[in-house]
């Protein structure tokens, strides 16, 4: 009896620890890491920033390692760029239909317009971000309208949030607690050093962030659109190559920059990382970095809405029909 009640103890023990770590959010995989489903990174974390902010306060008097805490701050981040740009994070759910979801997808990229207007010698990428996204956010809308392409506008649409996770949480963090807060970051793994490195030059971080988006954050999410087998990805993602021109003035179209035999189609697919980062870090990224300031605050300070019925397909049927006619670049402007 005596043993049995010495084990019956310790697994008690045992038990009040395991309780004891969730409560403090430690050690916590990233089950949500993608952004894929609704909410944040890990389904027991809290919502409330008070709650959030007192567990992180305890591990770090405590000297614990960031990495161990990973989760638990990444989502503090992720909850304050989600309170920044009028986000409701528990809600956020991809997996819900474009139209449903079409008040967050156009909040986040005027929370992106709004940081950039704040800081434009700072937060260059944030200016970058918002004159790239009506293109992609037309996508989301025009996809989710038919059932069997359902998949991919989710798939957009979780792009588009665990872009917001990643970089939105990453500038939410240096606004709010500098670069200290980011190396934080760092150091509990959630971005490199390459990364944050770049804060320290404005210049290089529109390259060093776009590299991140297109070659850290989304590939993988690319790379299952492209596999699916019904509908054929392959077809679906080389038409998003052909329908969805880069609205940044100065810049060509994949079509323009890699022509298929000289003709009006592009001679690669989007959903390539490789021929996708080519196209963006040798034509897009130099085009918006040639803008003058005051030419970006003009576009970032359209209505996000407005710029998004510009690409919609219904606004763009005779540009999608009719062949390729003009060598010059696409302004970007209409």
């Amino acid at each position: 009896m005596r043993v049995l009640m010495v084990v019956a103890a310790l697994v008690l023990t045992s038990m009040g620890a395991t309780k004891a770590d969730t409560v403090d959010y430690l050690d916590l995989p990233l089950s949500n890491g993608n952004g894929e489903q609704r909410g944040g990174v890990h389904p027991d974390l809290p919502y409330d920033r008070a709650t959030l902010e007192a567990a992180l306060n305890r591990h770090r008097t405590k000297g614990i390692p960031p990495a161990r805490f990973k989760a638990l701050l990444w989502h503090y981040w992720i909850v304050r760029a989600a309170e920044d740009a009028g986000v409701n994070l528990s809600d956020w759910d991809p997996q819900r239909s474009a139209e449903s979801n079409k008040a967050v997808i156009f909040a986040v990229y005027d929370f992106y317009a709004r940081l950039y207007l704040q800081q434009p010698d700072t937060l260059r990428w944030m200016g970058f971000a918002n004159i790239g996204a009506p293109a992609f956010a037309a996508g989301m809308l025009d996809l989710g309208t038919l059932p069997e392409f359902r998949f991919f506008s989710s798939m957009l649409m979780s792009m588009q949030k665990h872009i917001f996770m990643d970089l939105g949480a990453m500038h939410a963090a240096y606004l709010h607690g500098g670069i200290k807060a980011v190396e934080e970051m760092r150091d509990a793994g959630i971005i490199d050093a390459e990364t944050t490195a770049a804060w320290a030059d404005p210049a290089q971080a529109v390259l060093e962030f776009s590299s991140r988006e297109q070659n850290i954050v989304i590939p993988d999410q690319f790379d299952r659109m492209r596999s699916r087998l019904l509908p054929p990805g392959e077809v679906v993602t080389y038409a998003i190559t052909v329908a969805g021109p880069m609205p940044v003035p100065g810049g060509k179209t994949p079509a323009q920059y890699r022509p298929l035999f000289g003709g009006p189609l592009p001679a690669f697919n989007y959903a390539d990382r490789e021929a996708r980062w080519d196209f963006l870090s040798h034509d897009t990224v130099p085009a918006y970095e040639r803008l003058s300031k005051d030419a970006v605050h003009r576009i970032v300070q359209r209505p996000f809405a407005d710029r998004v019925a510009e690409y919609r397909a219904t606004a763009r049927l005779l540009d999608l029909i009719l062949p390729f006619r003009s060598d010059e670049p696409q302004t970007g402007v209409r």
